[in-house]
């Protein structure tokens, strides 16, 4: 399955009156590293959005809290493509400080297409952008 890694150093804005990362951010980065994802296997979500009208909504979404992150600490974020369903894709994200796993998480996205007037329909993953999932 597909896979991408990027690492990125926590911003004081990241953090709460603790001074530890506000846990929201996990899931902004979360949607950060699938857009990662999508654009190092050729599919950036941008380009899928404006020429094919699809997009890719949320519909779970889950994260386990390992660990403490705060302000300066250099991260990794793994995102592996774990599931390709006919309509849904799933995604496993880690977040690790060094070796030390601080959080774990997913997200189920579904496969839609813009219709015009606000309405969007779920669809069939073309094929050729499923193969590229995986």
């Amino acid at each position: 399955m597909a896979k991408n890694v990027m690492e990125f150093t926590i911003e004081w804005g990241e953090t709460d009156a603790a001074g530890i990362v506000f846990y929201p951010n996990y899931f902004r980065w979360f949607d950060r590293a699938t857009h990662a994802l999508f654009k190092a296997i050729g599919l950036p979500i941008a380009e899928l959005t404006s020429q094919h009208g699809f997009a890719h909504p949320i519909v779970d979404v889950g994260c386990r809290f390992a660990s403490p992150l705060r302000y300066d600490d250099t991260v990794r974020l793994e995102t592996t493509v774990v599931e390709v369903r006919e309509r849904t894709f799933k995604l496993e994200h880690k977040v690790f400080k060094g070796e030390t796993l601080s959080a774990s998480g997913y997200e189920l996205r579904a496969w839609v297409k813009n219709e015009g007037n606000g309405k969007i329909k779920a669809v069939s993953i073309p094929l050729e952008m499923a193969e590229k999932l995986r």
